[in-house]
């Protein structure tokens, strides 16, 4: 017989599985991303359902077997409501978490992760509004961030090729290699200069500030459109590259579907 063990769990995914019930991944601190299944979770009635929504914080109780883990029981801790009310916030939740659920091996535990995730959830949440633009700016450095977690760090000081540190208008971005590369280095190598895009210096300085500054600092200062842009297309090479599977559009055109 297989035993029961609980664990706070931040649902990513619920999806229809056979006739009634639903398949789920939660991220979780001492288990890392897991999946599951809630049996019945699709009829009308269903408890588990009413708890088990994508963005809500819960304790699990889960029971897990030889090809299946199976929950049997829920308490949500934390619904944000913010994020379930509102069509740009749920619109953001679901890209980021759709890209998390990419990006995340299961069962692969890591406590600061899952504190970080949270964190971010919490942060959107307590947002009033996101317009379009600085939507695209912390989604992009969400996704920085996670990447550097997942071993993933861009360059953005140093050559990545000869370790020199870049000066103005002397680099390309290299999302392949995961950072800036000096005119020099990708002229010595053509594969590198043309698997690297031209940017200017004000890119760099979006991608330090996304990566490094906090989540607050982040909604304070100015941005112009095309900089994001510019800046949401050097995180997506980045992504692209290191993370399996396809991305079948840019991730941040989901966040773009509501109007400004």
């Amino acid at each position: 017989m297989w035993s029961a063990v609980k664990t706070i769990g931040l649902v990513l995914t619920a999806t229809p599985w056979r006739e009634a019930d639903r398949r789920y991944s939660a991220l979780t601190p001492e288990f890392g991303k897991i999946e599951f299944i809630g049996r019945g979770a699709q009829k009308p009635k269903a408890k588990l359902a009413a708890h088990l929504e994508p963005f809500a914080l819960v304790e699990l109780e889960i029971v897990k077997g030889a090809r299946s883990t199976t929950v049997i029981g829920v308490e949500r801790t934390e619904a944000f409501n913010t994020i379930r009310g509102s069509l740009e916030h749920r619109l953001f939740a679901q890209t980021l978490f759709a890209m998390l659920e990419k990006a995340i091996r299961p069962d692969l535990a890591d406590p600061e992760l899952f504190d970080e995730i949270v964190e971010v959830v919490r942060f959107l949440n307590a947002q009033e509004t996101l317009q379009n633009t600085r939507s695209t700016f912390l989604l992009g450095s969400m996704v920085l961030r996670l990447l550097r977690r997942l071993g993933y760090d861009v360059e953005l000081h140093e050559c990545l090729a000869c370790r020199k540190t870049v000066m103005p208008l002397s680099f390309r971005w290299h999302g392949g290699r995961g950072g800036l590369v000096c005119t020099d280095c990708a002229r010595d190598r053509p594969e590198d200069w043309f698997a690297a895009r031209n940017i200017d210096e004000e890119i760099v300085t979006l991608m330090r500030l996304g990566r490094d500054e906090s989540y607050d600092s982040l909604m304070k200062f100015p941005l112009k459109g095309e900089q994001v842009e510019s800046f949401a297309e050097c995180v997506h090479d980045v992504y692209v590259y290191h993370v399996p599977g396809e991305l079948t559009m840019p991730f941040w055109t989901g966040v773009l579907a509501v109007p400004a």
